[in-house]
């Protein structure tokens, strides 16, 4: 069977036009890599940064996600890691591929906001409401690394979740977005002690998800297509990875999330194929930190305050950290005078231009402290 070919750009940045067929959009690509890294399996178990923390990859992972790496990279680095004849060495090249393929979710990130400003990026719609400008202002989008973490593993996974493998051609699967929080992924394959981040305090708000994709033993040349649509026909046109019968292969991908925030994943028909998720970040709407900030209150001694007399009380001291931000002059007698608030100082200052003498103990002042930002 023919690979289905489409534009391979970093990171996949365009598969974030959501509800876009990539027929529509960007065609013509390159296949699969022409390189044979199997004598690179010599120096397994080399960490990678896409593995999950404190996991130790089986030996078909580490070659698939070393595959992806090497087919990412440009053919004089290929060589270069091929070329490898120590541990030390090959540490070296792996460096510098794992740092290639950290610049290209950098450089995808860039992209999303140029292709915002550009016009040719759709956003979800949630209960009829247009989402978020992705380019920039107020709903920003902003991306959050997440430490590398499986969310689903088909080799694995329990009967019930729906993602049992190995996976078969010409079927619409699905994994949620996140989860509830305190939950884990244990169900799908993946880490059964930790939500990974991606759980409902953060769902509502992401927009997209930075997944590292691998696809194991797929029983011929084909493709992997990923994307937030529940039709078979639109998530097979969302290509994500070409890959090569009998051979792993691994690729980093931005996976839009719509309304139902689900992440859907399909083969073309006769496939058979196990397929990982390793998350490794999140786009959401930016959300501002609000200043930490408190009132102190103070108030005068209790006296009488005669006609024609003035009254001062003095802004209260902010605790270490904080500054002062505001004062607020209050009374609570009618007609009390006029209240100055001293702009070098932070006094409230009263006049009594009344006939009445006031009790000063209604007289008082508030101060507001905020912890200065960066402290």
């Amino acid at each position: 069977m023919a690979l289905r070919r489409v534009l391979i750009v970093p990171v996949s940045i365009f598969c974030l036009m959501a509800n876009v067929a990539a027929t529509q959009a960007y065609s013509i690509a390159e296949g699969t890599a022409d390189f044979d890294p199997t004598g690179l399996i010599q120096f397994y178990p080399t960490p990678l940064t896409t593995s999950p923390v404190g996991a130790l990859e089986d030996k078909e992972m580490w070659l698939a996600k070393v595959r992806g790496l090497m087919s990412d990279a440009p053919p004089l680095l290929q060589q270069s890691i091929l070329a490898s004849r120590t541990s030390k060495q090959f540490s070296a090249n792996l460096a510098l591929l794992q740092q290639l393929q950290r610049s290209t979710l950098a450089d995808g990130i860039v992209a999303v906001k140029s292709l915002a400003k550009s016009g040719k990026l759709t956003v979800k719609r949630v209960d009829g409401k247009a989402g978020p400008n992705l380019g920039s202002g107020p709903a920003d989008t902003v991306f959050t690394p997440l430490e590398p973490c499986r969310i689903m593993d088909t080799r694995t996974a329990a009967a019930a979740s729906g993602v049992l493998g190995p996976m078969a051609g010409n079927q619409l699967h699905q994994l949620p977005g996140y989860i509830a929080a305190g939950q884990n992924w244990g169900s799908f394959g993946g880490n059964a002690t930790s939500d990974c981040g991606l759980n409902s305090d953060v769902g509502a708000d992401i927009w997209a998800l930075a997944i590292v994709i691998t696809v194991l033993n797929p029983n011929f040349d084909a493709f992997l297509g990923v994307g937030d649509n529940n039709s078979l026909a639109t998530t097979l046109s969302t290509v994500a990875l070409n890959f090569t019968g009998g051979q792993g292969l691994s690729t980093q991908y931005i996976v839009p999330q719509g309304g139902a925030n689900t992440v859907y994943f399909a083969m073309p028909a006769q496939l058979s194929a196990h397929i990982v998720f390793d998350v490794v970040g999140y786009f959401a709407v930016s959300q501002a930190t609000a200043l930490d900030c408190k009132t102190l209150t103070g108030s005068g001694s209790t006296g009488a305050l005669p006609s024609g007399d003035t009254f001062v009380i003095n802004a209260l001291s902010c605790d270490a950290g904080f500054t002062r931000t505001g004062v607020n002059c209050r009374s609570t007698i009618f007609n009390s005078g006029l209240a100055l608030i001293d702009a070098d100082t932070d006094l409230c200052v009263w006049y009594n231009g009344s006939s009445s003498v006031f009790d000063t103990n209604n007289l008082a002042i508030r101060t507001t402290c905020c912890r200065v930002p960066g402290r």
